[in-house]
């Protein structure tokens, strides 16, 4: 575990910190346009109590970071969250950030009677699905659809 990082949940105040974060998304992910951030909605976002945001920082760099939804569930006590998006920097990978990034949603998900944490892994992505499996997650057989607007 790399001592020299500090998890923060963000909140208003700290956009560029998850501007940051949203850069390492794409460069991880390898989206097609990898310094693409969407500014009107990061304010937005770390305004609204129903989203969650932890990054890893080492130095002044974000490093790694999470972000989530919560749920409120109507047919139980509580809410769910749904971790939308979870990466760490390529070279600081298999060094605990990942696993401790999760431990901090976990326990902010106690303070707010959230009771349980789903995530979606592709299937053929097993290096996700390992990592999910070692933190204790189990694992569910769904298909997932997506409805796009095509007009």
């Amino acid at each position: 575990m790399d001592k020299n990082v500090t998890y923060r949940k963000l909140q208003v105040g700290n956009e560029s910190l998850f501007f940051d974060l949203v850069l390492l998304f794409n460069k991880e992910f390898e989206t097609p346009n990898t310094d693409f951030v969407n500014n009107d909605n990061i304010a937005e976002l770390l305004s609204n109590p129903l989203f969650i945001c932890i990054v890893g920082i080492k130095g002044n760099e974000v490093i790694g970071g999470l972000t989530g939804y919560e749920l409120p569930m109507y047919d139980r006590l509580g809410s769910s969250l749904y971790l939308y998006d979870i990466a760490v920097r390529r070279n600081d990978q298999r060094k605990g950030i990942g696993s401790r990034l999760v431990r901090e949603l976990v326990e902010n998900c106690k303070t707010k009677q959230i009771n349980e944490i789903f995530v979606q892994a592709d299937a053929l992505d097993q290096h996700a699905v390992e990592f999910y499996r070692k933190l204790g997650g189990e694992i569910s057989s769904v298909y997932h659809f997506t409805f796009t607007d095509k007009s």
